[in-house]
């Protein structure tokens, strides 16, 4: 459901949101609209021209949606030099989500309407430079656009920079700054920055456990009318088999709020037997209220099932099927699994297949957002080869992607060719002065003593006292930059 933009304010006149859109409620929704179109018509209004756009554009006030109309008047107040115009134009510019994505044009308007001290500008900027989304990422440029928008009281600055300063993966660590931030935007209210902060208490790592407080930030979150955090809380106690009653209550009641991925959790859960008995009459109700709330990764959890028989005779083919069906229907989902377990195979009954796997990345690479394909594309390279003498390419060709390292990353890497993970971390432990052995690419005794050494500088250290050689804990040595 759109949702009008907080930022907008009338002048001279006052819009009401209405509960009901039939009756009386109908006819003054009308006549203040019609006010304001009156309002616009003026060449000099330019607000008036912001406010009716933004209603346009977004179809906001139960109004049709007229994307054209709205963007020709948001333009006309934005080459007027209204900043606020500029910043909304920009940012819708740059995001590409109403309207085909132009980041030149966007960039431009954003910055001069930051230059004029724009909070909404310098947020949007601040995420532009932080993930590199129309523009190259730029760690420094981000950090100063979000302090300066998080100055102005922006909630989303102070949750997205006080969540970079904690993780310290792209910005330089400041725990305390973090915290600092997050605290500030929970104390406006924020939902979100309540389910930031409730999630890193709940994990602990960078900050100590703290499940009271975590439960109590994710119940003012959905008093909020946001279940994301009840979905942290339920799957943890789930998975940990803690209280399964009250787990798959939590996790209900934040898919009734909304979050649909609580329902694929559910499906997971009731699919290995955490749910207690009845799995496939579970698995297949919670199931299909996920596929209802759009949840495509239903159809991972149905290949998993048809894979490794749970439930059902086991088939690899079938499975193989099931997901070409899904990827061909448009689910990105399934898409992304196809091409990882026909790329490594699982030694039951899909055989390893890279070619094929690249052949499926071709076909649905039009699902996939730019960096997965590069990042699907890296390890598809590395499953088709164990030549060692083509680890120092790779090697340097990884390194020099920071924007694309994540833990998930990180994980793939190691599936497609662990040799090659270990040979990165060899590499870059002994650039670091340790003691690793020669840069084999093979995990022998001094490179275990070195990885389980930089295993426990990791926020979650403690599955290193197991082993280091978990697909986790490489996945994440691997994230680090």
């Amino acid at each position: 459901m759109s949702t009008r933009p907080s930022h907008l304010k009338m002048i001279g006149i006052s819009l009401v949101v209405f509960i009901s859109t039939t009756g009386p409620a109908l006819h003054a929704q009308t006549l203040e609209f019609e006010a304001l179109q009156n309002a616009a018509a003026d060449a000099g209004a330019v607000e008036a021209q912001l406010q009716l756009g933004e209603i346009l554009l977004y179809g906001n006030r139960g109004l049709p949606q007229d994307k054209a109309r709205g963007m020709a008047l948001i333009s006309q107040a934005a080459n007027a030099e209204h900043t606020a115009a500029q910043a909304v134009l920009g940012k819708v510019l740059l995001d590409g989500f109403y309207v085909e994505a132009d980041p030149e044009t966007g960039l431009r308007l954003l910055q001069a309407a930051a230059g004029k001290g724009n909070r909404l500008a310098e947020e949007t900027l601040g995420r532009a430079f932080l993930w590199g989304e129309g523009t190259p990422a730029d760690p420094i440029k981000a950090q100063t656009y979000l302090n300066s928008a998080a100055m102005k009281g922006s909630p989303d600055a102070m949750r997205i920079l006080g969540e970079q300063l904690i993780d310290g993966r792209i910005m330089d660590q400041d725990i305390a700054a973090g915290v600092l931030l997050l605290e500030r935007a929970v104390d406006a209210g924020d939902a979100k920055a309540q389910i930031a902060l409730g999630s890193l208490l709940l994990y602990g790592g960078s900050l100590p456990k703290d499940r009271p407080r975590a439960s109590a930030l994710f119940i003012e979150a959905a008093k909020a009318g946001n279940g994301e955090g009840l979905h942290h809380l339920g799957a943890d106690m789930m998975w940990r088999r803690v209280d399964p009653k009250a787990a798959k209550a939590l996790l209900i009641q934040s898919g009734e709020l909304g979050t649909g991925a609580a329902w694929a959790t559910l499906a997971e859960g009731a699919m290995f037997g955490f749910l207690g008995k009845d799995r496939r009459g579970q698995f297949e109700t919670f199931a299909e209220k996920a596929r209802a709330a759009g949840e495509t990764s239903v159809a991972k959890l149905e290949a998993l099932r048809q894979l490794y028989g749970i439930n059902m005779r086991a088939s690899g083919p079938d499975a193989i099927h099931m997901l070409e069906q899904a990827s061909a229907d448009g689910n990105a989902d399934a898409a992304k699994f196809l091409i990882q377990l026909v790329r490594d195979g699982n030694r039951l009954n899909v055989r390893k297949a890279p070619e094929q796997a690249a052949i499926y990345l071709e076909q649905y690479s039009h699902l996939l957002d730019p960096a997965d394909r590069e990042r699907l594309g890296f390890t598809l390279k590395l499953a088709g080869t164990r030549r060692f003498d083509q680890f120092d390419e790779f090697t340097t060709e990884f390194e020099s992607r920071p924007d694309l390292k994540t833990p998930d990353f990180g994980m793939d890497i190691f599936a497609s060719n662990p040799n090659f993970a270990i040979y990165v971390l060899q590499s870059r432990l002994k650039q670091q002065g340790k003691a690793v052995g020669p840069p084999d690419g093979y995990a022998g005794r001094r490179t275990l003593k070195a990885l389980s050494r930089a295993c426990r500088t990791l926020p979650y250290a403690h599955p290193c006292r197991d082993t280091v050689m978990q697909p986790k804990i490489i996945g994440e040595l691997l994230a680090q930059r």
